[in-house]
């Protein structure tokens, strides 16, 4: 009887260790989740995709267009948010199905509107060339454009992602885009440039040269 006593002390022992594993388990779970819920942009500033910033605060949309109903998830004037996809002006947010006006984005180094900023002289129509290197310091395989020149998608040329530095000749300039078809974030180069900035260095998928 004795030893019958025992084994049952042992057994709800094991048995109570068990529950308060699995109850800690699910305590950490929950505060995981609303840790993300409290603080979205780190949840949808991350994944695989192109970062930006929103502009005005609004809800996201659950398909490309005000015409579709709004989600219930919220965005900030200011968050990080990460692009998955665009499609007809509109942009799929990352970890979630919400999507969100281009108009609304800024694809640039600060949550600002597309005409903010300093305004250049911008050279055009020149009878010089750019020239775009796979390399650093004007070093690898290259090939050379007049002004006029323009490629919306660079992996139809095989140069995809490969561009790090480009020489700018006389009286013309470039426009570089890290997606396909002008989108996301596009800065105008008016020189020459031995290592693009962090944002376009071997990223650029379109090009126009002015």
């Amino acid at each position: 009887m004795q030893l019958r006593a025992t084994l049952k002390k042992i057994d709800f022992s094991l048995e109570y260790d068990s529950m308060m594993s699995r109850l800690v388990f699910k305590t950490l779970i929950a505060g995981t989740l609303l840790a993300i819920s409290w603080f979205p942009g780190t949840a949808l500033a991350s994944g695989s995709g192109t970062s930006a910033w929103v502009l005005k605060s609004t809800a996201l949309y659950s398909g490309p267009g005000s015409n579709y109903p709004g989600t219930a998830i919220d965005v900030q004037q200011g968050q990080s948010v990460t692009v998955s996809r665009c499609s007809l002006r509109w942009c799929q947010i990352a970890n979630t199905n919400g999507w969100l006006s281009m108009d609304n984005l800024s694809f640039g180094q600060a949550a600002k509107g597309p005409f903010s900023g300093p305004k250049f002289e911008i050279e055009r129509g020149g009878d010089g060339e750019v020239c775009f290197y796979d390399g650093v310091n004007y070093s690898g395989a290259s090939f050379c454009l007049p002004s006029g020149a323009t490629s919306r998608d660079l992996v139809l040329l095989g140069w995809d992602n490969k561009i790090s530095s480009i020489s700018v000749g006389e009286g013309v300039s470039v426009r570089l885009c890290r997606d396909r078809n002008f989108t996301s974030y596009c800065a105008t180069v008016i020189k020459d440039t031995p290592a693009l900035e962090r944002f376009l260095g071997n990223a650029v998928s379109a090009y126009m040269v002015h």
